[in-house]
């Protein structure tokens, strides 16, 4: 006996059909809300109205007849997935602010250092294959003495990062993240703190500080909140997530001092080609929208902020005048 086959234009509302055929095309939640012009809370609804009636395989289902797409709105898909879309250089993003004095703490005793391949690791998650590294433990003098202040604030700071409570140290913390990004001394190695807004636009630089071993991811620092602009999305073919403030391991006093030069030097001849590097992108991934929106008879997504903008953007969030 033949199945009988399922028209989707027969069994889906209108809306249904739109955000249903977008998602079986490869389209994410925030992309098919920019192109229909709803909020994602929406797009998830209509989501789960499908699954309600076709099924919770409804995308490979045989037996369901869906309209084909345009070719424009296609095309506008194979833009929004090919194979640019994986260049890193899209989701890098720099920091930058006036190098600041280093400021002189005691070698820290016990630190958890993460140890990659290379390449900057995402905050707060160990990558695959790292090896986390405890040194000796803190013994009870130290932590007495960080509660009751008598430690100085570097000092302070350093067991604080370590999970023991000190005020002093959350004191010392709380100025150093007022800035985007400044050296710590770590007794002979130096630890390179970078601020939530630094660390996305500083993110090609610090990956090749990282690559060459310089520096080392060392922890997120999640006090404060991320930097999450509304554009976002744009930059990245993946998942957009957040960029948190972190720490980074330096090996020695000299990787200090090259990773300060070598940020700043970044920022004064490279940051203004990587902001427009990274607009290209924003601009290729909204006119992609913009074609998918427009086939569905709907309104332009919001205008994407304009080079001198963005440009102007990263030089506020690194604080350069």
């Amino acid at each position: 006996m033949v199945k009988e086959r399922i028209d989707a234009r027969l069994t889906l509302s209108r809306l249904e059909l739109q955000i249903a055929l977008l998602a079986r095309a490869g389209l994410k939640r925030w992309e098919i809300a920019t192109v229909l012009g709803i909020q994602q809370g929406t797009v998830k609804s209509q989501l789960e109205r499908v699954t309600a009636k076709l099924g919770p395989t409804w995308k490979e289902r045989k037996d369901v007849l869906w309209p084909e797409l345009e070719p424009e709105v296609h095309q506008a898909v194979l833009v929004l997935q090919g194979p640019e879309a994986g260049n890193p250089m899209e989701e890098a993003i720099l920091e930058a602010a006036p190098a600041l004095p280093a400021l002189g703490l005691r070698a820290a005793r016990t630190s958890p250092v993460v140890r990659t391949d290379g390449g900057a690791t995402p905050e707060g998650i160990t990558p695959e294959g790292a090896t986390m590294d405890l040194v000796e433990p803190m013994d009870f003098s130290s932590a007495r003495r960080a509660l009751e202040g008598e430690l100085t604030p570097g000092e302070a700071a350093i067991l604080q990062l370590e999970g023991l409570p000190s005020p002093k140290g959350r004191a010392f913390l709380r100025q150093a993240r007022s800035t985007q990004w400044q050296l710590l001394l770590l007794g002979e190695c130096r630890s390179l703190y970078v601020s939530a807004g630094a660390r996305f636009w500083l993110k090609p630089a610090l990956a090749v500080l990282s690559d060459n071993r310089q520096i080392r991811f060392l922890q997120s620092d999640n006090s404060d909140e991320p930097y999450r602009p509304w554009w976002l999305p744009y930059t990245t073919s993946g998942r957009a997530r957040g960029t948190n403030a972190a720490y980074y391991k330096l090996q020695d006093a000299a990787s200090g001092e090259y990773a300060s030069s070598y940020l700043r030097d970044w920022i004064d001849n490279d940051l203004e080609n990587y902001v427009a590097s990274l607009h290209a992108r924003m601009q290729q991934r909204w006119r992609a929208l913009n074609r998918i929106a427009l086939a569905a008879g709907r309104g332009k997504p919001r205008p994407l902020p304009d080079l001198p903008a963005l440009l102007a953007e990263a030089r506020r969030v690194l604080g350069i005048d």
